[in-house]
């Protein structure tokens, strides 16, 4: 009989700037946890399996026989290997049929799960990663336990994505460049210019979310440095104006309909003071615990011949 304790597989989400790699059991529970900064744009000449062979030595010595699944940005073109966008409507089962098959160079097996296209007319829309946790969503909330067919779950990050679900299939993804505007906008523009240390403010957030129900963008950003002129916000509150008026722009055409939140607690509590001031009813979910209840699910699909 396997002990519960004992590792049985590896659980990965390799993405463009982090890795997370959790450790699990013959029963699917969480065991540990590992967390590197050795992204895609870390990686030198392709070489994946090395990087991860080093990590993996110096967390887990007995790694070498355990199976491993991966999603995210390491089946993309600058990934281990590019593994086909499955074009939507997906559900679980053509997910996981999808799936590239592989063996590590230490003989362990290993699945790169892969990413979902959007198509709408002559415009396309991609993710990867984001699908294992809308997924991991359903197992949480329960078919049982849902009011209606459809859902729609925000996932914030560096490129924001709105999933559309109905009943088990994603049907519609959006993405929104909210994150890395505000990096680089904060960071590289006259607005950033003569900030003091920034400190949130929920009024300026609040304000931002406000003002950011317009389709004039471009316009409208100008204020965060009109507002910190003439006083309408203290300086050391810009950048929580700047969070606000990006993340309200984004929100602005979501129904007032319940939402779900996915990510990290940082970003989704940005999402979700968004949210109470737009009157979109929202909850939250940790995008770890999201990402693992997916992998499993994937993992239970998967036609894979174990060693």
């Amino acid at each position: 009989m396997t002990n519960k304790n004992t590792p049985e597989y590896l659980i990965i989400d390799w993405g463009t700037s982090n890795l997370r790699i959790f450790l699990m059991s013959d029963n699917d529970t969480l065991l540990s946890k590992k967390e590197s900064v050795m992204g895609l744009l870390k990686v030198e000449n392709g070489n994946f399996a090395a990087v991860l062979e080093s990590i993996l030595m110096d967390w887990l010595p007995n790694f070498h026989k355990l199976p491993i699944f991966m999603a995210g940005m390491v089946g993309s073109a600058n990934g281990w290997f590019a593994v086909d966008y499955v074009e939507t409507h997906v559900n679980l089962r053509k997910l996981s049929n999808k799936s590239y098959h592989f063996d590590l160079p230490w003989s362990a097996p290993a699945t790169i799960v892969p990413g979902i296209v959007h198509c709408n007319n002559n415009t396309k829309d991609v993710m990867r990663g984001e699908e294992v946790q809308v997924f991991g969503l359903l197992e949480h909330i329960g078919i049982n336990n849902r009011k209606t067919n459809s859902l729609t779950a925000i996932l914030p990050g560096t490129h924001s994505k709105h999933v559309s679900v109905y009943q088990d299939e994603i049907t519609e993804i959006s993405s929104f460049m909210t994150g890395e505007l505000f990096s680089v906008i904060s960071q590289h523009t006259i607005l950033s210019k003569d900030l003091s240390v920034q400190h949130f403010n929920s009024d300026a957030f609040s304000l931002g979310v406000k003002e950011g129900q317009t389709t004039q963008l471009t316009r409208v950003l100008f204020q965060a440095r009109t507002h910190k002129l003439f006083n309408i916000i203290e300086n050391e509150y810009v950048e929580s104006y700047l969070s606000g008026l990006l993340i309200g722009n984004e929100l602005q055409h979501v129904a007032k309909q319940p939402v779900y939140l996915i990510g990290s607690p940082n970003l989704c509590n940005s999402y979700q003071l968004a949210c109470d001031i737009l009157a979109i009813p929202a909850t939250c979910l940790n995008g770890d615990d999201c990402f693992i209840s997916g992998m499993i699910r994937l993992k239970q699909n998967l036609s894979f011949n174990k060693n």
